[in-house]
């Protein structure tokens, strides 16, 4: 599985390449909250299996809805605090606050996405394609060494585009 800060870093190019069009902060948290499921798992002492928070049902239904108004609230009452700890990763985003069909958009893209690279790498998920198979038909089993590749290669990339944002913003002072 990959970590769940890589889910971010897999996706975050979106935002690089397209800063008024993608929301770094609905991209970070719709890819990466997913998983507050596993430790909720985790914390009541149950076994942490991907449940009903890991199905395209919940992903593309509840979630993003949900999350979108949350982002929305959050990014309108903290924006400059947002701003704040950005600014201390040395991220530097043109803007904050975004119109809610974007970061609606942004909770699509993180969530889907998020399902996606889980989906080929884990066997027990039974709740991938709920309620019409009780099992995760897409396991690759060895073959899962792709996605990690993937993964890790857009991760790598985000890296690259963040380390390049930084240099083109300190030319900028």
């Amino acid at each position: 599985m990959p970590p769940t800060p890589v889910h971010f870093l897999a996706i975050a190019p979106l935002h690089f390449k397209w800063p008024g069009t993608f929301d770094v902060t609905a991209l970070l948290c719709s890819s990466t909250f997913v998983d507050l499921e596993l430790l909720y798992l985790l914390l009541i002492g149950r076994p942490m299996i991907h449940g009903f928070w890991h199905s395209y049902f919940y992903v593309l239904t509840i979630y993003p809805i949900v999350l979108s108004v949350i982002i929305y609230l959050g990014e309108r009452l903290f924006g400059k605090s947002i701003l704040g700890v950005y600014r201390s990763f040395r991220f530097f985003p043109e803007k904050v606050t975004y119109p809610f069909k974007k970061i609606y958009f942004c909770c699509l893209i993180g969530g889907v996405s998020h399902l996606f690279f889980d989906m080929w790498v884990h066997e027990v998920s039974p709740y991938v394609l709920f309620p019409f198979y009780n099992e995760n038909p897409f396991w690759i089993d060895e073959w899962s060494i792709i996605i990690f590749a993937l993964v890790t290669l857009l991760s790598f990339y985000t890296v690259f585009l963040w380390i390049n944002q930084m240099q083109i913003h300190r030319k900028n002072l």
